[in-house]
């Protein structure tokens, strides 16, 4: 894609380090894709997010990367990831929308999301920040798939991990991860439990993230609340 000027559209969303937007005028690709743009100086993160999706690029539940760093017409000097647009939005926007979603759609968006976090983690890689946000609705199916592999990390670094150092998004977050910050795949299927807790009810398990504390959480008591819709055994079983 290298000589190929595109066009920014509007601006999706942002980060700590990255601006992500809508971008037209593709060639081979579709009419419509996402850029995720960041300043060189803050590129890395970046840089390593191509590596790991490039890994992942036949996985149907994982969000595809079409390459990064190409040239715009606004001339603006930044380093920049071609994404698959999610025309269906994110998860969280689908909560937003609607509250709660059905046992039916949970169960779909669920069973991909594990397919996606089956491939990531015989990969050796670990996500870190599994959550509705995160998790986008692609095609006219709105196919679930796994996006912003940013605070991702392998499995070697996760046995590595600076205390100190941790990584995610509060309320999704595996108390290991917060007390002893260790990082294993288990990480993300925690997370996963903790979206689908929300996706079925519309709420999330923890309201307060600043329960998030290491001295709360060693004395926390983890207890499912009584869901607001009537769930199946097999619903029961896996919460």
């Amino acid at each position: 894609m290298a000589g190929l000027l595109w066009k920014r559209g509007t601006t999706l969303g942002q980060g700590g380090f990255s601006v992500v937007s809508a971008l037209f005028r593709g060639v081979t690709l579709p009419s419509i894709i996402v850029v995720k743009s960041c300043n060189y100086s803050d590129s890395q993160s970046l840089k390593e997010e191509v590596e790991i999706l490039r890994m992942f690029k036949h996985s149907p539940y994982i969000v595809h990367c079409f390459g990064a760093n190409v040239s715009f017409e606004d001339n603006v000097n930044l380093y920049n990831l071609l994404l698959e647009y999610a025309s269906g939005g994110s998860l969280a926007d689908r909560l937003q929308n609607c509250n709660s979603l059905s046992e039916f759609e949970v169960k779909k968006h669920t069973k991909n999301v594990l397919i996606g976090l089956s491939c990531i983690h015989n990969k050796g890689i670990i996500h870190c920040d599994i959550k509705p946000g995160n998790i986008l609705l692609v095609g006219a199916d709105r196919t679930a798939k796994i996006a912003d592999f940013g605070l991702s990390m392998t499995l070697e670094q996760g046995m590595n991990q600076k205390q100190g150092i941790i990584r995610g998004t509060e309320r999704y977050m595996a108390p290991e991860s917060v007390i002893n910050t260790e990082y294993t795949p288990k990480v993300d299927i925690w997370a996963l439990g903790c979206t689908v807790y929300e996706l079925i009810t519309g709420t999330p398990q923890w309201e307060d993230a600043m329960c998030w504390t290491k001295s709360s959480l060693r004395n926390q008591s983890f207890r499912i609340q009584s869901c607001q819709m009537r769930l199946e055994i097999f619903w029961k079983n896996v919460l």
